[in-house]
């Protein structure tokens, strides 16, 4: 199972409308769009569950720095506390792509 991180979402992004652009790439298993407390506005940004890595990578590559209604998406790969060098920071991290 593979995370992707989906930044610069626009307020009021939901989560089927990150379904249909993810599924170009392969199956997704799961998103969440992070949502304020008060408001339930996005915070500008989710987590896609993909099963296979290599539709996760491709979909990232595609669509990192793509336009969408009027911004610039942010999409990486993430690692889950587990598997990170830095346990207890973070629920996800964003992984270096260099």
């Amino acid at each position: 199972m593979t995370t992707v991180y989906v930044g610069n979402l626009p307020v009021d992004a939901k989560a089927d409308t990150l379904k249909h652009i993810f599924s170009r790439y392969g199956r997704v298993t799961s998103i969440r769009v992070v949502r304020t407390g008060v408001s339930r506005s996005s915070r500008s940004y989710g987590l896609v569950e993909m099963p296979r890595g290599e539709e996760a990578f491709d979909a990232v590559q595609k669509l990192n720095g793509q336009y969408f209604r009027g911004l610039f998406l942010r999409v990486e790969s993430v690692q889950s506390e587990s598997e990170s060098d830095f346990p207890g920071t973070a629920d996800y991290k964003v992984r270096a792509t260099n």
